[in-house]
């Protein structure tokens, strides 16, 4: 088969494959997304007038044991002494079996601040698993259950809080044939700072907080100003840095509290649109995509101590802790800048493919998403050239790196790219995403955790077996993600 001939299968598969999924959008561009039940659930999580706070709601399993119950739940509401507000946009099955010793997202609302005392879930039909392993209707006539809120839920402007129902499946069935849901609500218990994974949700202004080890949302904070990236100081992991994008500042969050305890506005006229921090935790360094600049803050007092203009739209950036330097990726001209940290001074350009996005060193080789190639280019950083360059799936954006393995998430096609390092190309492909961006690992429990846009979710990966695992439902898109080890 001739060159031509191939590129132009290649080019037709390209075009099937974008037919079927739709219009993305571009690096950079609004994460909308293109369903339209998606954007109404994420529509009544956010901010309307005098609706300052929310909540968001998950439900898990007392025990595991005891029949298998479906209930078929109308509504879900909140409410204070005054009114009620729907909890959940749309009809759901809360299904036992299902649960199992997973969490069940029931949904979230915003809402006036004050003194919430009670849920009141409308079940509209009910069913119970016999011995023959069929279900068997109980319940055909709407019944409403009230879930009480002790001591009651006190909003403020700016929370962002969830609330714990557990569902004791045991007791929910009453003389073999009467349904009685037995629903117990508690608010979240401030965790150890421990095997934790950080999620900000810049649309609705949250930081959800999520344990690794059994990958349950088990608490989350309100977060003014569009909570983006996040960063946990690597001395003090008591303290979080967080680029508030819209406020135009980063903010210092103390964990025990989930109170901000300083924070740095940005140079003026500056719009930060990245951030990471330094190895050491003193320094904090600021990408504006749109005007070109690149700052570094110190974060022990607040001052810009150094700032250039880069312009050619800088995309992304990272700290190269093993070269000591800061790579800062540019879209116009398709080149990666390696910076002297502390001067920002320019000491050498490398050339990329089109659509540079995230990179990785491992070694002293640098990997680099290239999301218009479809590829991920090898560069020896001894040397003056680009070295290999490995063919993965569509759309790659960002990399991760683990003992022994690099993950490329694409985000066009949904899946994850497994990369071994001295391999010439993918190992393995984990499919069965939406739209994978960022990612971070928890080496203890050899989780891979990865935003996923389309589904409002983070995905579980099991970097032994590289499987998914789980879907963590968050009812709003993820934007970024860390972990306390």
């Amino acid at each position: 088969m001739s060159k031509a001939i191939c590129c132009g299968s290649l080019f037709f598969a390209f075009l099937l494959l974008a037919s079927l999924y739709g219009c993305l959008p571009a690096p950079g561009s609004d994460r909308g997304s293109t369903s339209n039940s998606f954007t109404t659930r994420l529509a009544d999580m956010k901010h309307t007038p005098g609706h300052t706070s929310r909540i968001s709601c998950f439900l898990n399993l007392k025990d595991q044991r005891g029949p298998a119950i479906r209930l078929e739940v109308s509504s879900i509401e909140v409410f204070n002494e005054n009114t009620s507000l729907l909890l959940n946009a749309e009809p759901l099955i809360l299904d036992s079996q299902g649960i199992g010793t997973g969490q069940f997202f029931l949904g979230g609302v915003a809402l006036p601040p004050g003194n919430y005392n009670r849920l009141r879930l409308t079940v509209t039909r009910g069913e119970v698993q016999k011995t023959d392993g069929k279900f068997e209707v109980i319940a055909t006539e709407p019944f409403p259950v009230d879930v009480n809120l002790k001591p009651g839920l006190n909003l403020e402007a700016e929370d962002s809080p969830t609330v714990h129902i557990t569902w004791d499946v045991q007791n929910s069935l009453l003389n073999g044939n009467t349904l009685a849901p037995d629903l117990i609500a508690a608010p979240s218990l401030r965790q150890m700072l421990l095997n934790l994974v950080l999620v900000s949700c810049p649309e609705i202004d949250t930081v959800f907080v999520v344990r690794a080890d059994n990958n349950w949302v088990v608490d989350s904070f309100g977060l003014k100003g569009g909570p983006t990236y996040l960063a946990v100081d690597p001395v003090d992991r008591n303290l979080l840095y967080v680029l508030a994008s819209r406020d135009r500042m980063v903010k210092v969050v103390e964990l025990s509290t989930f109170r901000v305890v300083n924070f740095f506005p940005v140079p003026l006229n500056d719009e930060p649109t990245f951030m990471v921090i330094s190895p050491d935790g003193q320094d904090g360094f600021l990408l504006d995509e749109n005007n070109g600049y690149l700052s570094r803050v110190n974060l022990r007092t607040g001052r810009i101590d150094a700032r250039v203009l880069l312009s050619d739209r800088p995309v992304y950036m990272a700290y190269l802790e093993e070269q000591n330097v800061l790579a800062v990726v540019m879209s116009l001209s398709q080149k990666v800048l390696l910076l002297h940290p502390h001067s920002l001074g320019v000491t050498r350009t490398i050339a990329t493919g089109s659509g540079p996005q995230g990179l990785i060193t491992w070694g002293n080789q640098l990997f680099l998403a290239e999301y218009g190639e479809n590829s991920v280019s090898v560069t020896d950083l001894s040397s003056r050239g680009t070295q290999n360059r490995l063919l993965v799936g569509f759309g790659p954006r960002r990399l991760l790196k683990t003992e022994n393995q690099i993950y490329v998430s694409n985000y066009q096609d949904g899946s994850l790219s497994v990369l071994m390092p001295g391999q010439f190309g993918v190992i393995q492909e984990i499919y069965g995403l939406g739209r994978p961006l960022d990612m971070a690992l928890n080496p203890s429990y050899r989780r891979l955790f990865v935003t996923d846009e389309m589904q409002a979710a983070l995905v579980v990966i099991d970097t032994n077996s590289n499987r998914i695992i789980e879907f963590i439902a968050l009812g709003a898109r993820p934007f970024d993600l860390d972990v306390i080890q």
